[in-house]
């Protein structure tokens, strides 16, 4: 009889759970509303290729150190741009900061509304000398052929400057006025940190009193057939961004000979605590692509909506599947990646001091104090000190949360735009230039409007970076939609 009623018990049970989990995952995914796509816009992408290319061939290469910077390049696209687009450097207000980032303001006609910024930037990364046979075309030879325009700059991110300057010099040759000022600006130094430019702007729009109804710069594109479990194009809005922290770790230690050596030296205790850190990572947050997967609603495959809209039961399958990808596991967990390690001078000789470099890319929430007290802890070795590289460390930016109307706002711009793709926030897993803008503006946002693959994913700061053709021409329509909706909405 106690064995019927406890099999009866665990029936009930088992369908009570059955019932909760398909109740949560009927109300698990957001409604995807249908909109307006408006009057379709003509662009002669071929023309705006024409001038993408134009700039791509100037390789406005930065550097970390300022007097390793080619001045020339940069004097040479700053005049180039101008050149292009005489109409927009005419109307607008144009200043340079520091020699060679542009700041350029587009008075609205109402002054008491908060103005955007859309941003972009002007330099690029190297290309490797070791991988110049395996391009297609020379990095910085700007060739269209195959309906792509090649070269360094394409991707990341010459395309969104020239983007952004066809479509405020297409509406200004249509008559647009903004009711709100628009700024434009452009960055010569991201690829090694924005200080002097995204940095330098940042501080002198703050000391100028100026506040930001909303930020654009640069983040995730639309991918195909890279979300697990979504065939759909995805639009990646990044609505976070995470912080990012270089410690340098070090063991000093009595030199001598290698002939008699000591039962711990310098280089084995500072190589047992960095295993100690790799084999402790930092916790799991869930919440940031749950809320991805939910924008993406009847898109996603419908056991991972299960599992997902069923944490409690399902979290430890998800965790596991989600970790085993470097990708997916980046995004779920402040990271933990040794790069540096440094000790020695002589085969035979026992050194007196052992460096590393452990860097951490910080998830919302987690802060620098907060991860140099859990490397304290999972070290548990008073012998290794660290610290903090200098300029190498910032907290995550804030979270632009989805019901603001900026948020809204470009995902329905998107939706016009590209209607076959679904918008979903997105945490970005490297640095922009938006975080410097933090202080300046609540509603800080990343997007490039560019259709790609996982084969595209790999040509980004590698080889064979290119843009189609078609996707500059769809960019240059996108951010005329947005600049006209960020201007009526009630950011």
């Amino acid at each position: 009889m106690i064995a019927i009623i406890i099999l009866v018990v665990l029936v009930v049970a088992i369908i009570l759970a059955a019932v909760v989990v398909m109740l949560r995952t009927a109300q698990f995914p957001l409604p995807i509303d249908e909109v307006e796509s408006g009057e379709v816009e003509m662009v002669d992408a071929a023309a705006v290729a024409q001038r993408l290319a134009a700039a791509v061939r100037i390789p406005t290469v930065s550097h970390e150190k300022l007097e390793l910077v080619d001045p020339e390049p940069f004097d040479l696209l700053l005049a180039l741009l101008k050149t292009q687009y005489p109409h927009v450097f005419s109307s607008l207000l144009v200043e340079t900061v520091n020699t060679h980032s542009l700041l350029m303001f587009w008075k609205g006609s109402e002054s008491e509304l908060d103005p955007v910024l859309y941003t972009s930037h002007l330099d690029v990364v190297p290309a490797d000398p070791a991988t110049l046979e395996r391009w297609t075309v020379p990095p910085f030879s700007g060739e269209i052929q195959d309906g792509f325009v090649w070269g360094r700059g394409t991707q990341d991110i010459k395309s969104q400057v020239i983007a952004i300057l066809e479509a405020v010099n297409d509406l200004l040759n249509s008559g647009f006025t903004p009711r709100r000022g628009i700024f434009l600006a452009f960055g010569a130094d991201e690829e090694v940190g924005g200080q002097r430019g995204a940095k330098a702007i940042a501080k002198l729009l703050q000391d100028r009193g100026v506040h930001l109804a909303a930020l654009l710069d640069e983040g995730g594109s639309m991918l195909e057939g890279v979300i697990p479990g979504v065939e759909l194009p995805v639009a990646l809005l990044g609505n976070a961004e995470k912080g990012y922290l270089s410690l340098k770790l070090w063991v000093e230690a009595n030199p001598g000979h290698s002939s008699t050596p000591p039962e711990e030296s310098a280089i084995g205790i500072l190589a047992r605590a960095i295993d100690r850190l790799e084999q402790n990572r930092l916790p799991v947050h869930l919440e940031v692509l749950v809320e991805m997967y939910r924008a993406l609603g009847p898109t996603v495959d419908f056991s991972m909506q299960m599992a997902l809209a069923n944490l409690w039961l399902f979290s430890g399958i998800v965790k596991r599947k989600l970790l085993a990808n470097p990708e997916t596991a980046a995004s779920i967990r402040t990271t933990t990646a040794p790069t540096l390690f440094n000790s020695g001078i002589k085969d035979n000789i026992l050194p007196a001091r052992a460096e590393a470099v452990v860097n951490f890319r910080l998830f919302p929430g987690d802060t620098i104090a907060d991860v140099c007290e859990v490397v304290r802890r999972i070290i548990n070795d008073p012998r290794v000190a660290f610290e903090p590289l200098e300029s190498a460390a910032w907290e995550a930016a804030p979270v632009t949360e989805v019901d603001e109307t900026s948020y809204q706002t470009l995902a329905t711009t998107v939706r016009q735009v590209f209607p076959d793709v679904v918008p979903a926030p997105y945490m970005m897993l490297g640095a922009t230039d938006s975080r410097h803008y933090a202080g300046i503006c609540d509603n800080l946002l990343r997007f490039s409007p560019c259709l790609g693959d996982k084969d595209d994913l790999t040509r980004v700061h590698g080889i064979d970076e290119r843009i189609s053709v078609e996707s500059l021409g769809q960019m240059v329509v996108f951010f005329r939609k947005l600049i006209r909706a960020w201007d009526d909405a009630g950011l």
